[in-house]
């Protein structure tokens, strides 16, 4: 899905420069809840170039942030807490139009992979760290 999917150019180039293509390319089963280019654009000017350029570790673990060691659907009924592949724990919480997924909404969801499910997520989310009380 995200090598045919233009909307994720951004998040290809990202996965591939922290080696966790390689991940998602094994057996799996993964879910990737997987930020759109535009949410890469939204990020405040000049983080992106930062995470490239010194603070590579720190950009491979954002991006973990976004992988589920498992197939993982977005339909629940109540909050449920999901494990990352980073080791930190969100909380995928049901909304009236799908679900929320920490502090990012799952505009998309469902989508088969030939390893796993593919969800659209409106934002990048931040490490622990970055999110404000």
């Amino acid at each position: 899905m995200l090598d045919t999917d233009d909307r994720f150019s951004t998040l290809r180039a990202l996965l591939d420069s922290t080696g966790l293509d390689s991940v998602l390319a094994a057996d799996g089963p993964y879910t990737l809840f997987a930020p759109p280019n535009e949410a890469f654009e939204a990020l405040p000017p000049g983080t992106l170039e930062a995470l490239l350029a010194d603070q590579r570790s720190r950009l491979r673990t954002t991006l973990a942030r976004h992988i589920v060691d498992r197939r993982l659907s977005i339909v629940v009924s109540a909050d449920t807490q999901i494990i990352m592949r980073s080791g930190d724990t969100l909380t995928l919480r049901p909304t009236p139009r799908g679900a929320q997924l920490g502090s990012g909404t799952v505009v998309d969801g469902d989508i088969e992979a030939a390893n796993g499910h593919l969800h659209v997520l409106d934002r990048v989310l931040p490490l622990p760290s970055d999110e404000t009380p």
